[in-house]
C-alpha cells in the first residue's frame, strides 16, 4: 500500500500480465480502468553496475511478462562485497543510474529512483544525472525525521517515501504515541503514518492482517492538530532502526 497526501498527476498503473502474476497470489481484485496495484521493483547491492542492473531490470521484465514496470530504484547506494569507504561504489551505483536512465527513456520504466541515498548520495547523483530521480525511499519516523535530507530531496524535486514509519514497531508503546492516539481516537499506527504524510512523505505500510491495513488507508480524511504534531516531533533522537548508509563513500 502506498499513501501519499498529495494525489500523483499520473495515474496508477497496473501492466495486465503482471496483474494475472500478482493478484490471484495475493487475493487481490483489479478493476478495468487505473489499476489497484503499482509495480515496484529494486536492483539490489548485488546488482550494481551497469552489465548486471541491465540485466536485473530486463530479467524484472521478463518475470513479470510486462513491457514496463511503475517504479524502480536502486535499493542501495553500496556495491555488494566492496568496502563501504571503497570509491568503486560511487562508480558502480552511477553506472547503475545510466541504466535507469536509458530504459526509463525506453519507456520501460515509467519512474525511476534510488533507496538509502543520503544527502552526500544525491549531491553527487545530481551531478552527474542526465535525468533526476524521482523518488528517494528512506527511513523516516519521529525519532529521525531526516529533515535535512527531506529539504534537499524537496529542493532536487524528489518524492520522499518514509519507510520504518513505526520505528520497526517500537514506536507503537512509546508513551508519547500512545498518548496522541488517545487524544486524536486513532491507533498508534495511524498517529506515525499521519505524522509522515504532514511532512510530505509517502509511507508504505504493510500488514499482514486485513483490519491493519483497512485502518491504515483511513489517513487521509483527518490531521494531527498542530500542537500533537509538535509533541512527535518532540522525540527526535536520531535513533535509526534500520541500514545505515551513511558511510558508504
Amino acid at each position: 500500500m502506498v499513501l501519499q497526501e498529495k494525489k500523483s498527476s499520473s495515474p496508477v498503473r497496473c501492466p495486465p500480465p503482471a496483474r494475472s502474476l500478482i493478484a490471484p497470489s495475493q487475493n487481490l481484485t483489479c478493476h478495468h480502468g487505473p489499476g489497484v496495484l503499482l509495480i515496484w521493483c529494486k536492483i539490489s547491492p548485488y546488482q550494481q553496475g551497469a552489465e548486471r542492473a541491465r540485466a536485473a531490470a530486463l530479467e524484472i521484465l521478463q518475470r513479470l511478462d510486462s513491457s514496463y514496470v511503475d517504479l524502480l530504484l536502486i535499493h542501495w547506494p553500496g556495491a555488494s562485497k566492496t568496502k563501504t569507504t571503497d570509491p568503486a561504489n560511487a562508480k558502480l551505483r552511477l553506472e547503475s543510474w545510466r541504466v535507469l536512465e536509458e530504459l526509463y527513456e525506453q519507456g520501460k520504466l515509467k519512474a525511476i529512483g534510488v533507496s538509502n541515498y543520503e544527502e552526500s548520495h544525491l549531491k553527487e547523483l545530481a551531478s552527474h544525472a542526465k535525468i533526476m530521480p524521482m523518488v528517494n525511499q528512506v527511513e523516516v519516523h519521529p525519532q529521525r525525521p531526516n529533515t535535512c535530507l527531506r529539504q534537499l530531496c524537496q529542493d532536487l524535486g524528489i518524492a520522499v517515501v518514509a519507510y520504518a514509519s513505526l520505528g520497526c514497531g517500537h514506536l507503537l508503546q512509546n508513551p508519547i504515541v500512545l498518548d496522541v492516539a488517545q487524544q486524536t481516537g486513532k491507533s498508534p499506527a495511524q498517529v506515525l503514518l499521519r505524522w509522515g504524510l504532514q511532512k510530505g512523505c509517502a509511507v508504505i505500510p504493510k500488514a499482514a492482517n486485513p483490519g491493519h491495513l483497512i485502518a491504515a488507508g483511513e489517513l487521509l480524511n483527518w490531521e494531527l492538530p498542530g500542537d500533537l504534531e509538535a509533541r512527535l516531533d518532540g522525540l527526535e533522537n536520531g535513533t535509526k532502526y534500520c541500514w545505515d548508509p551513511s558511510g558508504i563513500a
